[in-house]
């Protein structure tokens, strides 16, 4: 019923996949139109298409609340969660918590110790002392463990400050300033990537990293917007569009689906052989 709806309130635009369009405009004669308008034209696309995902996402799912936790606290989170459930990870994070009352007693208290608090997370042999070595490197960078200061650097600046921390990627610094300093950054999980390939929005040959700016563009430069299509897609992945048989016969994106569009093709196919014999 939900996805009925979705396709009843559909302008004229949306009758024809928004990705189709974007293919259309991608295969053009470059010498009838120039590569300039062609790109643009596919651009444009892709950007209605984003905008279209973001919104039914936040008309199923909700607007997501916005993280409370500090800058540091959110690192600290983010560090936790890497391969790991979000309910491990949030164990864990108020294990930490519990036993130790400050990030100053973590980056203290013995590495077995930290290690035993955070144990119900993947790997956290490696977790424990990395964690610790950050906490470190702050307190002597900073002479304290605050990373309030990010909320009031440009997105480029915060992004390279986090990103010199041993294990702190592109993925991890992008959701501490976007989670907790509400700057306009797109975080690429792995469910964001995975979506947005089957989606459409980008190429299968991009990783993470190189999807992040390509993305990023198809969004209007606000961290709300940014923000629900981030959750967004993160919950559709974790309830929906799973790594293996994704349940497109629940989803509420099909008719802006690359990948249901090319596997509905195939059933047709092979409905259509075996009506043949």
């Amino acid at each position: 019923m939900r996805q009925k709806q979705h396709r009843s309130q559909q302008s004229p635009l949306y009758r024809q996949t928004l990705f189709e369009n974007a293919d259309s405009a991608d295969s053009a004669d470059p010498t009838a139109r120039g590569l300039a308008e062609q790109e643009s034209a596919a651009q444009a696309a892709r950007r209605l298409q984003a905008q279209e995902i973001t919104r039914r996402l936040v008309e199923h799912y909700g607007e997501p609340e916005w993280s409370t936790k500090d800058p540091l606290s959110q690192l600290v989170d983010v560090l936790l969660s890497h391969r790991t459930r979000d309910e491990q990870t949030a164990a864990a994070y108020a294990r930490l918590r519990q036993r130790f009352g400050s990030w100053e007693a973590v980056r203290d208290a013995p590495t077995a110790a930290v290690e035993e608090a955070i144990a119900v997370v993947n790997w956290p042999e490696i977790k424990a002392p990395r964690l610790q070595a950050i906490l470190r490197q702050i307190t002597a960078e900073r002479g304290a463990l605050n990373l309030d200061f990010l909320c009031s650097l440009p997105v480029e600046e915060g992004l390279a400050w986090l990103s010199r921390f041993d294990g702190v990627g592109p993925k991890t610094a992008a959701c501490v300033l976007l989670f907790s300093c509400r700057q306009p950054v797109l975080p690429v999980d792995t469910h964001v990537h995975r979506l947005s390939i089957r989606l459409g929005l980008i190429p299968e040959r991009l990783t993470p990293e190189q999807a992040q700016p390509v993305l990023q563009a198809l969004l209007p430069g606000e961290a709300r917007t940014i923000y629900n299509f981030h959750k967004g897609l993160v919950w559709h992945g974790q309830r929906r569009c799973f790594f293996q048989r994704p349940r497109c016969d629940q989803c509420f994106l099909c008719d802006l689906c690359r990948y249901y569009a090319a596997h509905k093709g195939r059933a047709a196919e092979r409905e259509h052989k075996k009506e043949k014999q």
